[in-house]
């Protein structure tokens, strides 16, 4: 990459990380990626509550967790790439309050058209906060420590997806699902004036640019690139079938509602102990054993949840290690990502990547209530969604072979 011309605003990335770690601001990257990981992931927790209140079936629900989906990848495709046009922070806080506000008034929506709406448009806050958040801490990191930095500051993202579960199974009984909404859009809405004003900036060039999508392709960067797409694509797509159908399926297999948004939420701290455990392996032996090793443990798990029936220990134990390898294994992908491309791109490079593998969310959320509408034997349902993580694992060995990604050179 020494080859690629060094543009303006790199100085300043240089100077943010060039002290060490700056705690304050990573500790608001990592408040954005908590109130984003709540916001992200609760509507597999909801999805019962809303199904009874409305009268309809689950599955029904679908469309809103797609729209939800597709506003994030869109959000991450087009919004996210502004900030490496005009600055980190200005994109962060619009869309921290965007989100915020639309999650607050989704909790008066009344029709699933209006569900559908609302979830569409929060997705688009979403995609366009959460790269950058990744872009930032990236810049607030030393470079030597920088993939480990992500991986573990977006350890926030999951134990708030984590801590929503347990909130979730809280106030939905007492206050009905739409108090879930309010709860996690305050949250957003108390956080964006923080940002606003304590928020430093990193990387901000001296002259407005054209999108630097080209440059993820340039310098020899297109064959990673591809593959971490492919990575990505897998692996969310598996993550937000079993996060957004978690809790369904266990329930269907006698499983308490209560007991199954836990072993979800477990997921997610599984996640969080990968992310602790995982990050500090793949900068010293790179990601291709490492990683390629998490997939497949989260592949054989999953199968074995399919089989595991009412078996409530089982379950539990499962779950957390399924999110230790897709999870934990992700917030790796994104540690890697923000790792390999150069300021001048990262934003754009690791909004790219995510939005492609929103592309597998979406496709994920989507065919879970496809299957569940078919009536599809829950273990067959389980052996199925066994197979991206060992898709993602395979991709793994490809990523590993490269030069700039092998060992304590990520």
């Amino acid at each position: 990459m020494s080859n690629v011309a060094v543009p303006e605003g790199t100085v300043a990335v240089s100077r943010a990380a060039s002290s060490g770690f700056r705690w304050g601001p990573l500790a608001l990257c990592s408040a954005c990626l908590f109130v984003e990981g709540y916001d992200g992931q609760f509507m597999g927790y909801v999805i019962p509550g809303i199904a009874a209140d409305w009268h309809i079936a689950p599955g029904a629900l679908g469309p809103a967790v797609g729209a939800a989906l597709f506003g994030l990848m869109l959000g991450a495709f087009l919004i996210a790439p502004l900030a490496d046009m005009a600055g980190r922070k200005r994109v962060i806080f619009w869309s921290v309050l965007i989100f915020g506000l639309l999650t607050v008034g989704t909790a008066a929506a009344t029709t699933l058209p209006q569900l559908v709406i609302l979830r569409f448009l929060t997705g688009l806050g979403l995609g366009g906060a959460m790269p950058n958040s990744i872009a930032l801490t990236a810049e607030f990191s030393p470079p030597a420590k920088r993939a480990t930095a992500v991986t573990v500051n977006f350890a926030s993202f999951s134990i708030g997806a984590a801590v929503g579960g347990f909130i979730t199974a809280k106030l939905m009984p007492v206050y009905g699902w739409g108090s879930v909404f309010l709860f996690c859009g305050g949250l957003a809405l108390v956080l964006a004036p923080i940002l606003f004003f304590a928020m430093p900036e990193t990387y901000r060039p001296e002259k407005v640019v054209s999108p630097p999508v080209g440059e993820l392709f340039r310098a020899g960067r297109g064959l990673i690139t591809l593959l971490f797409w492919f990575v990505f694509f897998m692996n969310l797509m598996e993550l937000y079938f079993l996060t957004s159908w978690l809790p369904t399926t266990l329930n269907a297999q006698g499983i308490s509602i209560q007991w199954a948004v836990i072993a979800t939420s477990l997921l997610q701290m599984g996640g969080v102990a990968g992310a602790l455990g995982l990050g500090p392996l793949v900068d010293r032996f790179g990601p291709q054993i490492v990683l390629g090793a998490a997939f497949a443990t989260a592949a054989i798990c999953v199968a074995v949840i399919g089989t595991a029936g009412s078996s409530l220990l089982v379950t539990l134990i499962t779950s957390t290690l399924v999110g230790i390898g897709t999870v934990g294994a992700q917030n790796c992908n994104n540690g890697v990502a923000a790792k390999y491309y150069p300021a001048s791109v990262r934003a754009t490079g690791v909004g790219w990547a995510l939005a492609v593998g929103r592309v597998g969310s979406i496709v994920g959320g989507l065919a879970g209530g496809a299957l569940l509408k078919a009536q599809i034997d829950i273990r067959t349902l389980f052996l199925i969604a066994a197979v991206p993580p060992i898709c993602a694992a395979f991709a793994y060995i490809g990523i590993g072979r490269q030069p700039s990604l092998k060992g304590s050179r990520v």
